[in-house]
């Protein structure tokens, strides 16, 4: 039987389990934590008292069980963001149940230690987009590839997974959200078929931060494809018919799942889908503050901090403008020199 890493949450002690709820519904002026933040602490804790149960320490938070954690997660081939992560959701727990403070002290100390370690690293994205450079607009392109191609295509299943392919790299190429939240959009629902175009109002799944207005023209060609996948007829017709299902569904109206989805994105681009995210980043760099904010914004990331983790190339595309501005202002400041003889 594999060795069990995570306690599920029913089997933690009853005040952990009463932290968790806090999680889930905070007092007024409380920070309202996101379901998928909520989570990722439950797994992280739960991992956390697997160890010390397999230890045969009591289930509960301990610098004896801080110790034997942190030994565990130095022994697992792990990143040294995924140690932060599973730590961090140690000292969101610590923190919630009131854990002293000298302690938790400790916890954040040996978070830091991780956080330092992880900034020398040079990320996995950095070498990929390294291997094979890539841009929005590449992204972009490759939808409009993918959509000649399913037009040509020979069987009804290549072209249904072609329009699929063209229209996730087109959609996302604009509207860059998590693969997840891509699966889940329920057509008449968080995304709906107006007169005008298309309309989305989804909240993410993961920030809760909420997506709402018209998507831009020249998406909807994209998204008619997945009502009418290439067939005559109207497609406000064919749009009144699948309210209600997937938009990247199967042919029985089932959701695909975000694999499927992601496996599309990388055989067109040779990256994962979040990737897209990194690339709005660093296509906003250049307007600098107000760039970087506005790519926060459309990335629905809630936190500065993640924001930040997600550029690449911004700091020196900052650079390259701060410099160009600086000549500029020489160029209009210092005086010509005489021309030589």
């Amino acid at each position: 039987m594999p060795e069990r890493k995570s306690l599920p949450l029913e089997q933690f002690p009853r005040k952990f389990q009463l932290a968790v709820k806090r999680f889930e519904k905070p007092r007024r002026g409380r920070r309202r934590y996101s379901k998928a933040s909520i989570q990722k602490t439950i797994v992280s804790f739960g991992q956390y008292l697997a160890v010390v149960q397999k230890a045969g320490l009591p289930l509960e938070l301990s610098r004896d069980g801080l110790s034997v954690f942190i030994d565990d997660l130095d022994a697992r081939k792990l990143r040294n963001s995924t140690r932060l992560t599973y730590l961090s959701g140690v000292q969101a727990m610590a923190k919630e149940v009131k854990y002293s403070t000298a302690e938790r002290r400790l916890i954040l100390e040996d978070c830091e230690i991780y956080r330092e370690a992880m900034m020398r690293e040079v990320p996995t994205k950095v070498r990929k987009m390294a291997a094979r450079p890539i841009t929005l607009r590449d992204v972009a392109k490759a939808g409009v590839k993918w959509r000649k191609k399913a037009g040509q295509a020979d069987t009804m299943n290549r072209r249904r997974t072609y329009f699929q392919r063209s229209a996730v790299l087109a959609f996302l190429s604009m509207v860059p959200l998590r693969i997840s939240d891509v699966t889940g959009l329920i057509v008449g629902e968080q995304i709906e078929r107006r007169k005008t175009g298309w309309f989305l109002n989804l909240t993410s799944g993961k920030s809760d931060y909420r997506h709402n207005g018209s998507l831009h023209h020249s998406l909807t060609p994209y998204l008619d494809d997945l009502l009418l996948y290439g067939d005559s007829g109207s497609g406000h017709l064919r749009y009144a018919g699948r309210i209600g299902t997937p938009l990247f569904g199967t042919e029985m109206n089932r959701h695909l799942s975000s694999r499927t989805l992601a496996y599309n994105f990388k055989v067109a681009t040779g990256h994962a889908p979040h990737i897209v995210r990194t690339l709005v980043h660093d296509a906003m760099a250049k307007h600098g503050a107000y760039g970087a904010e506005l790519a926060r914004i459309l990335c629905g990331q809630t936190s500065i901090q993640i924001a930040k983790s997600y550029e690449v190339h911004a700091q020196r595309f900052r650079a390259e403008r701060a410099q160009e501005i600086l000549r500029n202002i020489q160029a209009r400041t210092l005086p010509k020199s005489p021309q030589r003889q």
